[in-house]
């Protein structure tokens, strides 16, 4: 009786549904339980977006004269992008306001974009000291930041829209300082100057938003804003809690990553899984914004690569914190979300803005599953809801942003894994040198500073 009985229950672990003279009974087998990362921290600054042993190997490719000739190429386009040349004059604002700003302004006009030029100039002056030994790229980045610390109270609007600010801004003026609290000519009082300023005016703000999805009481769902927006306030409230040592706010990012609620999650942020199209045996993931538009959907993936970058930084340093590496996650679910986008978004044309050519797929023989947006859901407004049955091809795909070479060398060369990145490589085959902000390849608004860039630079491996 006892072996009948044990092997009856061998039996019932196998299978997920039995049915008997009662009905069906479920045998299913109940999820596996997230069990929160709750770990501490080693910090070996720099460790955000590219660690020492980064900046280390590429300095000494360059002093050698052994990089490879893209690397090179970024290197001058970075010494000679418009917000690298000196003296740099920074201008900062008490508010930094962005979305209706009716009131608030004295025009009641935006006027976040002095924060995103400044931000992108301190973090690729930052870059530029540690490549060249350069004091004068240092001091240069130290005044800009020192100077928003210092004039700065508020991130502010009447909507939603501040918290895009708070993100994209937050986590590339932390990512700067992150490289620059290693320089010595930045004063101690006034790196915990500003410590303490972007704790209260970027992360305050990124907290809220991940918590509340905009403000305390508000009535929309968690699954009202679109995955970009969970994406750069991850990516602010990871830089800051990397910046300032604080492994609440790490660990908070890390497991909002693998088990949040809001679309920035991984289980979120993918949406359908296919075998490639195109018959290479890949197998890519939709996006949640796929079915949105092209320029979102590209967005979201490029933010991605640089949070994962930023944790697999911190992961070199605290190996035993496995779910720090996002790229790892859900069996490489970002490398194969990136291949869906880099396909649909890729031309066969060879000019490194993907601007000519015929699409290398078409639109209807993209694979794509039915996305259902705030649908029966809990918002205030039941207006805005949206059906997806196909993927977006509209008058953004193409357009490109940076992220490509992060995907293709995290894998193919820091990895080594020999298949699953073939469009990634693709795309950063044609985009190399990548550059980032300041390259007219992006434009001049926000979008071209929604992301760090200069991955050909730090990421490129021949």
């Amino acid at each position: 009786m006892i072996k009948m009985t044990g092997l009856a229950l061998l039996m019932a672990v196998q299978t997920a549904c039995r049915e008997n003279e009662f009905g069906v009974v479920d045998l299913t087998m109940p999820e596996e339980v997230y069990v929160p990362v709750e770990a501490k921290y080693t910090y070996t600054h720099p460790c955000g977006m590219y660690n020492g042993d980064d900046f280390a190997r590429v300095k000494d490719m360059l002093d050698k004269g052994t990089a490879p000739q893209a690397v090179k190429d970024e290197f001058t386009a970075l010494k000679n992008n418009r917000f690298t040349q000196l003296p740099y004059e920074a201008n900062p604002q008490t508010l930094i306001v962005r979305g209706d700003a009716t009131g608030i302004t004295s025009d009641g006009k935006e006027n976040y974009a002095p924060a995103m030029y400044d931000a992108a100039a301190a973090y690729q002056m930052a870059m530029l000291w540690k490549l060249t030994g350069n004091s004068d790229y240092a001091d240069a980045s130290v005044k800009v930041l020192n100077d928003w610390a210092k004039t700065c109270t508020e991130i502010k609007s009447n909507d939603a829209n501040q918290m895009l600010a708070a993100g994209c801004q937050g986590y590339t003026f932390a990512n700067a300082a992150e490289i620059m609290q290693t320089y010595s000519g930045w004063a101690s009082k006034d790196i915990a100057a500003f410590k303490d300023w972007i704790v209260k005016v970027f992360a305050a703000k990124n907290k809220q938003f991940l918590t509340y999805h905009w403000y305390q009481g508000t009535t929309d769902c968690v699954y009202h804003y679109w995955s970009n927006w969970d994406l750069v306030n991850l990516c602010s409230y990871m830089a800051i809690g990397i910046l300032t040592e604080n492994d609440e706010m790490v660990n908070y990012v890390v497991n909002y990553f693998h088990n949040g609620s809001g679309n920035g999650s991984i289980n979120n942020l993918i949406q359908g899984t296919f075998a490639d199209p195109l018959d290479s045996g890949e197998t890519i993931c939709q996006n949640q914004e796929s079915g949105r538009d092209q320029g979102h959907a590209m967005m979201s993936v490029a933010v991605t690569a640089n949070l994962c970058q930023m944790a697999y930084s911190l992961y070199k340093y605290n190996p035993t914190v496995t779910e720090l590496d996002f790229f790892a996650a859900n069996n490489n679910a970002v490398m194969k979300m990136g291949e869906y986008t880099a396909l649909f978004n890729l031309k066969e044309g060879v000019d490194n803005a993907n601007a000519t050519g015929t699409w290398m797929i078409t639109a209807t023989k993209m694979p794509f599953d039915e996305y259902k947006y705030c649908i029966d859901c809990s918002c205030k407004d039941k207006n805005h809801g949206k059906i997806h049955t196909s993927v977006a091809d509209d008058e953004g795909r193409g357009t490109p942003r940076t992220g490509w070479e992060i995907l293709y060398n995290h894998y193919a060369k820091v990895k080594g894994l020999n298949n699953g990145y073939i469009y990634a490589k693709k795309f950063a085959d044609k985009m190399r040198p990548e550059g980032g902000s300041g390259d007219n390849r992006y434009g001049v608004n926000s979008g071209a500073f929604d992301q760090l860039g200069w991955g050909t630079l730090m990421m490129y491996r021949e």
